[in-house]
């Protein structure tokens, strides 16, 4: 992936969400979004693009430049710490439609979560 466009579209797609969830979750246009990824637009706003970051799970650096910087490099294949616990695909797609929820509607699931832990 050589460009930022094809990098986003990628970074999404992987993340599950379409270009509407990714409007919706920065609280722009969808057609912004689309434009990112058809290269018509060359610049993305810095609030943007380290909110697009962080919701598609990338590294910054990387989706700026897609080049991987070079602490991650060192920890390519090393085991992940014991703490560590991979995000299982329920657990993404959990993620996925808490985030296309309002702020109400997160705060009443979160309510109903805790009830359900005591």
């Amino acid at each position: 992936m050589n460009t930022l466009t094809e990098r986003i579209r990628a970074a999404r797609k992987e993340a599950g969400l379409s270009q509407a969830d990714v409007a919706k979750a920065l609280r722009i246009s969808a057609s912004a979004v689309n434009q990112w990824e058809q290269g018509f637009t060359k610049n993305v706003k810095l609030e943007h693009f380290f909110t697009l970051a962080a919701l598609l799970g990338q590294d910054p650096r990387w989706l700026a430049t897609g080049k991987v910087p070079p602490r991650a490099r060192e920890s390519v294949g090393k085991s992940p710490k014991p703490d560590h616990v991979a995000v299982t695909s329920e657990e993404k797609a959990l993620l996925h439609y808490i985030r296309r929820m309002s702020g109400k509607r997160r705060r009443s699931l979160l309510q109903f979560l805790r009830a359900l832990e005591d």
